[in-house]
């Protein structure tokens, strides 16, 4: 019985002597693309919300609006780096020097959309606003006036006007 206890014991060394391992590598990679988001999403819909002139009375002064999250304002949000462009299109008027709110009836009231506070430089779909993101949410403000003219009929006046951002 020793032999074979023994003999076993010489097996078992045998064997370990003989192990052997081998070592070898994995890639590992990932490719980030530009990437952007906007505005809110809601059933498959994105929105910015609603720039409101307000209640208003007479076109005898010019009345200003300014967009707020999730008032009229853009938001963008792209990764880290990447440029991109945000343009507004003419609403139903097709023409970004000449936007106008329409009533049911079809009365107008004029009015424009600015990249500034100062009202000196109209939003268009040409040129529009450009920015580096920097990954995290950006907020562009939209300045609307609507400038002294004749006041129409009373009435809601309402336009749309399609965003696009590019990167």
């Amino acid at each position: 019985m020793r032999q074979v206890v023994l003999g076993c014991g010489l097996l078992a060394l045998s064997l370990a002597v003989n192990a052997d391992s081998k070592t070898a590598t994995i890639g590992v990679s990932a490719t980030l693309l530009k990437a952007c988001e906007a505005g809110s999403s809601s059933g498959g819909n994105v929105s910015f919300g609603s720039l409101d002139f307000g209640t208003v009375y007479f076109l005898t002064t010019s009345v200003s609006v300014a967009g707020q999250q999730n008032a009229g304002a853009i938001r963008v949000k792209c990764n880290n780096g990447t440029s991109y462009n945000v343009l507004l299109n003419g609403g139903q008027s097709g023409n970004t020097a000449a936007r106008y709110l329409k009533s049911a009836a079809g009365q107008q009231v004029n009015y424009n959309l600015y990249t500034n506070s100062s009202h000196s430089i109209i939003w268009d779909n040409l040129t529009g606003v450009s920015q580096t993101a920097n990954g995290q949410d950006s907020w562009l403000p939209v300045y609307g006036m609507i400038p002294v003219q004749s006041t129409p009929p009373i009435g809601s006046y309402t336009d749309t006007v399609q965003v696009t951002i590019n990167w």
